[in-house]
């Protein structure tokens, strides 16, 4: 019986670096070919988060956050049936002028001690209001609170580099959460460590951003193994009660599993959310090697491939012959995903 392998690239559409890819001698000709012969599906996932919930059978629903903050934090320790969560993720928020705009910090460069300090800080000063952090992974937190609040919030990857003002928290129940992140930025700054850092020249974080509110859903697991390093990859994989690898350096142990896989490289949304088109070139030519490796090894008379750019759709790949008849066609990757942009408008 055949098995479906879903392969997620968020960050393959970072029109920026396109752009700049198409004017380069450079060409990923075997994506291209690849993604040129391949059929495309309308998806409803138009980014990591949304595509995520849709492959584990969570919806859109309108005027409602997907519960990433409930999903990332889930443990059967940590939550009992009803908890909200949100995502809280630490930030820089850089003045500009009148206008803040966010800086998404490197995960490594929030060190265990420093977010603990942070924490702590938070905890004490809202433990009245029902508010309290925990760190889930390293950069990434999030928030516990007493009730669900009326409003609706962007993702950090909707944010991140941009000026926040059009990415506020929206909803009957917004005002109340803006000051509350005007009220974070103040207590941060008056922490010790911040000061020293500040002094330092290194990075520091002011703020958080809220996104993601919601309690545990009720999910639709398809899938035997998983592969990737995310942090609500993870929380699908604990309420799955299955175990998230780290995609191998060997595409083949993936493959090796039984089942329905899906595998996550994030190296190019990493390098899209910190604004770095050098770090992106060189994501996609790696990603590009463990393409063509995962196509060797793919089982052509059963299995089925699927790869998902996380914008709304997905290319279905079959791999009929031998790899070098796959490979023709003669688009540029900027054309190919130009060219789906244009017929979904």
């Amino acid at each position: 019986m055949g098995r479906q392998i879903d392969l997620l690239l968020p960050g393959l559409h970072w029109d920026t670096a396109l752009k700049q890819l198409n004017d380069q001698e450079y060409r990923p000709k075997n994506l291209e070919r690849v993604l040129g012969k391949a059929k495309i599906v309308a998806e409803p996932g138009t980014d990591l988060t949304t595509t995520l919930f849709s492959l584990f059978g969570v919806g859109v629903v309108a005027d409602r956050d997907l519960p990433s903050g409930a999903v990332t934090a889930f443990t059967p320790d940590r939550q009992s049936d009803g908890d909200c969560w949100a995502l809280a993720t630490p930030v820089h928020l850089l003045a500009d002028r009148d206008r803040l705009i966010l800086i998404r910090l490197a995960p490594q460069s929030i060190e265990s001690d420093y977010a603990q300090r942070l924490i702590s800080r938070f905890n004490s000063h809202f433990e009245t209001e029902g508010l309290s952090l925990v760190e889930v992974a390293q950069g990434q937190w999030c928030m516990k609170l007493s009730t669900l609040p009326d409003m609706t919030t962007s993702d950090i990857e909707s944010v991140a580099g941009r000026h926040i003002e059009t990415f506020m928290p929206s909803g009957r129940d917004s005002a109340s959460w803006r000051g509350l992140l005007n009220e974070i930025q103040m207590l941060f700054y008056q922490e010790e460590m911040n000061q020293q850092r500040m002094l330092q020249g290194d990075s520091y974080v002011n703020g958080i951003w809220l996104s993601g509110f919601g309690v545990c859903p009720e999910i639709d697991n398809r899938y035997r193994a998983l592969f990737g390093s995310h942090p609500l990859l993870s929380g699908l994989a604990r309420l799955s009660k299955l175990l998230v690898s780290d995609p191998p350096s060997d595409i083949a142990e993936a493959t090796a599993e039984d089942g329905n896989i899906a595998i996550l490289f994030t190296d190019l949304l990493e390098a899209e959310l910190n604004a770095d088109t050098g770090a992106w070139v060189k994501a996609l030519s790696e990603t590009e090697q463990k393409l063509c490796d995962l196509l060797e090894v793919v089982d052509s008379a059963e299995d089925k491939l699927s790869i998902y750019t996380c914008k709304g759709y997905r290319f279905e790949v079959r791999k009929r012959g031998s790899i070098v008849n796959l490979f023709k066609g003669n688009k540029s990757l900027f054309q190919i995903l130009g060219l789906v942009n244009s017929d979904r408008k």
